[in-house]
């Protein structure tokens, strides 16, 4: 098969090479996929610089999430058969085949299957489930005033929808050329500033922030949540340290989570896994547009597809085919 390998940690551009490589075997607990679309996510060029939570063992296969049709299944595996459309998140998705384990792989519905293309399928298992996740973890109720950062980004659409329908009064901060924007649910402008700071002045304060940036701007963040408030980092767009005292998190009574995907799932209730697949797979089937798609390339193309993902900027992912 052919593959997008690197065999030591760096840049993209110095260490990816489009070559031939072996079918991976297929374990107990796997499946055998072979690979039709993989989207091009903020995570893949951590993991092959070798700064993601997930290490590398070379030679490594690029990427994480893709959809694809299942070859071969595990002794172990039930729920699934050859053949089937599956969404999945495992090490190696940049390839003509991948394998998975079974708790990550997502089979696509049936009765949902005509309106759920290769760009959406493939960008299911990341960003999807870690809006439902994150707004599983935050404290639920209607009028609870919501606060999503990086806002144009995917899991911000994705939790936008989430939230609203809750019940929650959601505004969204991104960034402007000359700044900071600040947006209600109708995408009216509520404050502006060349800072995150002067941005958020004039809102009410938050009960819920959801961040995925980081950096020095988690204290402006903090000074507009309200007490016994809760802020869930899910990111490091800004991997910056931050100084902070004790008593700014005491006072407040504030609660500051990190989240990651994979715990999440590791921790989750199958009752709440089923609700969560349930109720993405049938958002994503109404709402596809949630999930943009700026370009398309063949696998072997892979560098133009990285340079225009780099350069994209939250407008939309980029598909290898």
């Amino acid at each position: 098969m052919k593959a997008i390998v690197f065999e030591r940690p760096g840049a993209v551009e110095d260490v990816l090479q489009y070559q031939d490589a072996v079918v991976p075997a297929c374990g107990p607990r796997q499946a055998l996929i072979r690979v039709t679309a993989r989207v091009i996510q903020p995570a893949d060029w951590l993991f092959i610089a070798g700064q993601y939570a997930v290490k590398p063992s070379y030679p490594q296969v690029a990427g994480f999430d893709g959809a694809g049709v299942v070859e071969k299944i595990g002794s172990e595996v039930h729920g699934l058969e050859v053949g089937c459309r599956v969404a999945f998140r495992s090490p190696g998705a940049w390839a003509d085949y991948a394998t998975a384990s079974l708790d990550r792989i997502y089979r696509v519905p049936v009765e949902l299957a005509r309106q759920l293309s290769d760009d959406v399928v493939c960008q299911f298992a990341l960003n999807p489930l870690t809006a439902w996740g994150l707004l599983d973890l935050a404290p639920g109720g209607a009028a609870q005033r919501i606060l999503l950062t990086a806002a144009r980004s995917v899991v911000a659409a994705v939790a936008y929808h989430l939230a609203h329908k809750r019940g929650m009064v959601v505004e969204r901060l991104v960034r402007s050329e000359n700044g900071y924007r600040l947006l209600d649910s109708e995408d009216q402008t509520l404050g502006v500033g060349d800072t995150v700071s002067e941005a958020l002045a004039k809102t009410a304060p938050y009960n819920i922030v959801l961040d995925p940036v980081g950096g020095p701007n988690t204290l402006a963040l903090i000074e507009r949540m309200l007490p016994g408030g809760s802020l869930f980092s899910y990111g490091i767009l800004d991997d910056r340290p931050i100084e902070i005292k004790a008593s700014t998190l005491l006072y407040k009574s504030l609660r500051w989570q990190g989240f990651g995907i994979s715990g999440w799932l590791n921790r989750a209730s199958p009752e709440t896994l089923e609700t969560a697949l349930r109720e993405c797979w049938a958002l994503l089937a109404d709402h596809p547009s949630k999930l943009p798609v700026i370009a398309r390339y063949k696998l072997e193309d892979f560098r133009m597809a990285l340079s225009i993902a780099r350069k994209s900027a939250g407008e939309g992912k980029v598909i290898l085919v």
